[in-house]
C-alpha cells in the first residue's frame, strides 16, 4: 500500500468514526431508556450495503422477510418515519431505476395500467397541496406509490418461466415465519402475537401489527398455495408439493383464528369460484369444511356478534356490533362532509385527522381517538371527492380488463389472480385495505407477476405460430 493510501484510508477511518461516534451519541438521545432503537442506526447501514451491492438480492430479501418485519420496525420508529419507511423510499427507487434502465418496453395490452396508476398517484399528489396536515399525507403519498412499484418490479422482472417461479417462490415462502410464529403464539400464548379485547376475545396477528391485516395476507397466501398445489409446478420440489395440503389446512386454521369475518367470506368465494368453475365435486368438500367451521365456538361467536348491538339501546352508551358501528361512522363522515368537496376531497389523511369531529363515541358524545374509514370507498370519497374514488376504480377496472384478455393463455392462473383483485374489491368495503402496506405489497406484486409471465407467454406462443 502506497503512502497516499494510507494517509486516505487513515482519513476515511477518522471521518467514519467521528460520524458514528456522533450518529450514535445523538441516537442514544433520542432513544432515551428505548434501547432498541440503537440498532436503526447499524440496520439502516446494513440496508443500504445491502442496497448498492445488489439491489435484485435485497428486493427479494424484501420479499422473503417483510411479512415478518412489522413488529421489529414499529419498535424502532423514531416520531412518524422509522427504518419501515426507509424500505419504502428503497422499493420506489428500485423500481424508478428499473423504469431508467429501459428494458425491453412491456406489452401496449397493459398502457390502461400503467394510465390508471398515473392518474390516481397525480390526483393523489395534488391533494397534498390542501390536505390538513402535509407530513402524514405525504407518508400516505408515498404508500401509493410504493403499491405502484411494486406492480412495476412484478412486471419488470420477469423475463422467462424461471423468473416467475423464483418470485412465486418468494412470496410462498414469505408465509413461513408467520404461520410458524402464529402456531407458537397458539401453543404457548405469545402475546405478541395475540389481541385481546372484551368484545371480540382473543385475536391472532402474529407477526402482523394486527389481526387484519394478517387475515387478509393469509387470504392471498392462501389462495397461491391452493393454484401451487393444483397446478405442481416444476419449480417447486416434490417434497415441498407433498406437504401443501397440510400447510393448507394450516393456513385455513390461522385463518379462523384471526377472526376476521371479511377474510372469512373472500376465502370462503375464492373456493367457491373455483368449485363452480373448475371442479364442481369440490363444492362437496366446500359445503362440509363450512358446516366443520360453524361447530366452533369463537366461529359461532363472531357470527352471532352481528345479530346483536344494532343501535345504541335506550341509554345512548349501549356498544355497537363492528358493522352498525362502521354504517354508523360512515353516515356520520358523509353527512359531515361539505357539498364543495365532493369532487376533490379533503386531501390524504384527512378523514382520521377530522374523524374526531364527526366520529360518534355514543349516542351523546364525539370519539376522543382518531379512527380511519374502515372502507377505502369512504376512505377515498371523502379524501379525494368523487375523481379520486373513480381514479381507484379504474385501477381495478384496467387491471381486470388486462388479466381477461389473457385469459385464454393461463387459465387457472389468470383466474386465480382475477379472484384476488375481486376479493380485494370486497374486502375495500369494509376494512382499511389501502393501510395494510404488508398485503399490498404482495398483492400488487403478484398481480405485476402474473401480467409479465402470461403476456411473455402469450407472445412466445405468437412468435412460434408465424
Amino acid at each position: 500500500m502506497t503512502s497516499k493510501s494510507k494517509v486516505a484510508l487513515f482519513l476515511f477511518a477518522s471521518i467514519a468514526a467521528i460520524f458514528f461516534g456522533l450518529a450514535s451519541l445523538m441516537m442514544l438521545n433520542l432513544a432515551g431508556q428505548h434501547y432498541n432503537y440503537l440498532l436503526s442506526l447499524p440496520l439502516f447501514f446494513v440496508i443500504a450495503i445491502l442496497f448498492f451491492l445488489d439491489r435484485q438480492l435485497f428486493f427479494l430479501l424484501i420479499i422473503l422477510t417483510r411479512a415478518s418485519l412489522d413488529a421489529p420496525l414499529d419498535s424502532i420508529k423514531l416520531g412518524t418515519f422509522g427504518l419501515g419507511a426507509v424500505l419504502n423510499a428503497l422499493v420506489i427507487i428500485i423500481a424508478f431505476l428499473a423504469i431508467l434502465e429501459k428494458k425491453p418496453k412491456l406489452t401496449n395490452d397493459l398502457d390502461w395500467v400503467k394510465k390508471s396508476w398515473a392518474i390516481f398517484l397525480i390526483l393523489s399528489f395534488i391533494s397534498l397541496f390542501y390536505a390538513p396536515k402535509l407530513l402524514p399525507s405525504v407518508k400516505v403519498f408515498l404508500l401509493y406509490v410504493s403499491y405502484s412499484s411494486m406492480l412495476y418490479l412484478g412486471l419488470y422482472l420477469v423475463k422467462s418461466e424461471n423468473d416467475f417461479g423464483k418470485w412465486m417462490k418468494a412470496i410462498f415462502y414469505s408465509s413461513v415465519i408467520p404461520v410458524t410464529y402464529g402456531l407458537y403464539c397458539l401453543a404457548f400464548g405469545g402475546q405478541g402475537g395475540l389481541r385481546l379485547s372484551v368484545e371480540e376475545g382473543l385475536r391472532l396477528q402474529s407477526t402482523f401489527n394486527h389481526p387484519n391485516s394478517f387475515s387478509f395476507y393469509l387470504v392471498l397466501i392462501i389462495t397461491i398455495t391452493f393454484y401451487i398445489y393444483k397446478t405442481k409446478p416444476s419449480y417447486f420440489n416434490t417434497t415441498v408439493l407433498k406437504v401443501l395440503p397440510i400447510y393448507i389446512i394450516t393456513l385455513l386454521g390461522l385463518l379462523l383464528m384471526t377472526k376476521t369475518r371479511a377474510a372469512w367470506a373472500a376465502c370462503g368465494l375464492f373456493f367457491l369460484l373455483y368449485g363452480l368453475i373448475f371442479e364442481r365435486k369440490f363444492l362437496i368438500v366446500l359445503f362440509f369444511a363450512s358446516f366443520l367451521a360453524l361447530l366452533i365456538p369463537d366461529v359461532q361467536h363472531r357470527l352471532l356478534d352481528l345479530q346483536q348491538g344494532t343501535n345504541w339501546g335506550a341509554t345512548g352508551y349501549e356498544r355497537l356490533n363492528s358493522y352498525a358501528w362502521r354504517i354508523k361512522y360512515w353516515t356520520d363522515a358523509l353527512h359531515w362532509m361539505s357539498v364543495k368537496h365532493y369532487i376533490q376531497g379533503y386531501g390524504l389523511h384527512s378523514f382520521t385527522h377530522f374523524s374526531t369531529s364527526f366520529g360518534m363515541g355514543n349516542a351523546h358524545h364525539l370519539q376522543t381517538v382518531e379512527i380511519n374509514a374502515h372502507s377505502v370507498y369512504v376512505l377515498l370519497f371523502f379524501e379525494l371527492g368523487i375523481l379520486g374514488l373513480l381514479a381507484f376504480l379504474f385501477i381495478i377496472f384496467s387491471h381486470l380488463k388486462a388479466l381477461i384478455k389473457i385469459y385464454s393463455y393461463n387459465k387457472f392462473l389468470v383466474f386465480t389472480v382475477i379472484v384476488v383483485l375481486v376479493e380485494f374489491l370486497f374486502e375495500c368495503y369494509s376494512d382499511n385495505m389501502l393501510d395494510y402496506l404488508n398485503f399490498d405489497w404482495y398483492l400488487w406484486f403478484l398481480i405485476g407477476l402474473t401480467l409479465s409471465y402470461v403476456n411473455l407467454s402469450k407472445n412466445s406462443s405468437k412468435y412460434k405460430n408465424v
